[in-house]
């Protein structure tokens, strides 16, 4: 009987707390700090020979169409295989963000584009832009993900 009165008075607070995230507004710094400063550290310099930096290499990515196309598919298909960042061979996975929406996509990678909210003039990415670069790549595994990687000049 306890179990099911905490059980139902659990069910109806919860009904309340849930309106007001959803009308916060989206945060990339947030975003970033719930799902990958988990493996990429909290500023998300990485982890050498583990989890790459996310700083100069995403920045550059920014940049270009293809290089925010390649973004928006490491969040939302994951990747796998090598990839060298800085300088360091990294092989392993990183998995799909699928519980993901578009607006939480494009907001953690605005966040990680302006090298963690450092740079006002970098692009922004919207959910439209998501969208866009998701039904330009339809096949969604991390290996497809892979092969759209763009060359930049080592450091």
């Amino acid at each position: 009987m306890a179990l099911a009165l905490a059980l139902a008075l659990a069910l109806a607070t919860a009904g309340f707390a849930l309106p007001a995230l959803a009308d916060e507004p989206l945060s990339g710094a947030n975003i970033f700090a719930g799902r990958c400063a988990v493996c990429h550290g909290p500023e998300a310099a990485g982890i050498p020979g583990s989890f790459p930096s996310l700083h100069q290499q995403i920045v550059a990515f920014a940049k270009t169409s293809q290089g925010r196309d390649y973004l928006v598919m490491v969040v939302t298909t994951g990747l796998m295989g090598e990839v060298k960042v800085g300088g360091v061979r990294y092989r392993g996975v990183m998995p799909a963000q699928s519980g993901l929406s578009e607006a939480e996509v494009a907001a953690v990678l605005t966040y990680l584009a302006s090298d963690r909210g450092k740079d006002v003039a970098a692009p922004v990415l919207t959910a439209a832009d998501v969208a866009d670069s998701r039904t330009r790549h339809p096949d969604r595994s991390a290996q497809s993900t892979r092969a759209l990687r763009p060359t930049l000049a080592e450091p």
